[in-house]
C-alpha cells in the first residue's frame, strides 16, 4: 500500500484525524504498548466532536514527549506543529458525516505514511527514557 497522505488538504477535519494518528504513535514511542491507547479510547469521539477531544490529546502529548530522546521528541513535536498549522484557526466543534469520513481518510493516511516511512522528514530511531 502506498501511502498518499495531502499536508495541503483543504478541509480542518482531515487534519483531526491525521493527529490522531500521531498522538497515537507519539504514546507508543513513549510508553509502549498500554493496552486501550489513543485511537481505542479517542477515536469515535475525536471523529464527531474533534474540538471538545484534540486539546486533551494534546495536553497528554506534553507529557509523552517529555519520556522521549531530544531528537525523537522534537520529531514528534514538530509533526503536531505541522498538523496544527494545517487545521487552521479553529477546531471544528462537531463534525458531518461527510467531515467524519475526511477524519477517517486523514487518520489512515497519516497512519499508512507514519508505516512507509514516507514523512518529510523520517523519523529518528530511538527509544524511549524512563
Amino acid at each position: 500500500m502506498k501511502p498518499h497522505m495531502n499536508p495541503d488538504h483543504p478541509h480542518p477535519a482531515y487534519h483531526c484525524g491525521r493527529a490522531i494518528a500521531l498522538f497515537a504513535r507519539l504514546q507508543r514511542a513513549a510508553l509502549g504498548d498500554v493496552g486501550a491507547g489513543v485511537v481505542q479510547r479517542y477515536y469515535t469521539a475525536a471523529s464527531q466532536t474533534p474540538g471538545l477531544i484534540l486539546g486533551r490529546l494534546a495536553a497528554n502529548a506534553k507529557n509523552h514527549l517529555g519520556k522521549l530522546d531530544g531528537g525523537l521528541a522534537w520529531w514528534y513535536e514538530n509533526q503536531l506543529a505541522g498538523i496544527m498549522s494545517s487545521i487552521g484557526d479553529f477546531v471544528p466543534r462537531t463534525l458531518t458525516l461527510e467531515e467524519q469520513s475526511l477524519f477517517a481518510l486523514g487518520y489512515y493516511q497519516q497512519l499508512a505514511a507514519l508505516n512507509a516511512g514516507k514523512q518529510v522528514t523520517s523519523e529518528p530511531e530511538s527509544t524511549p527514557s524512563n
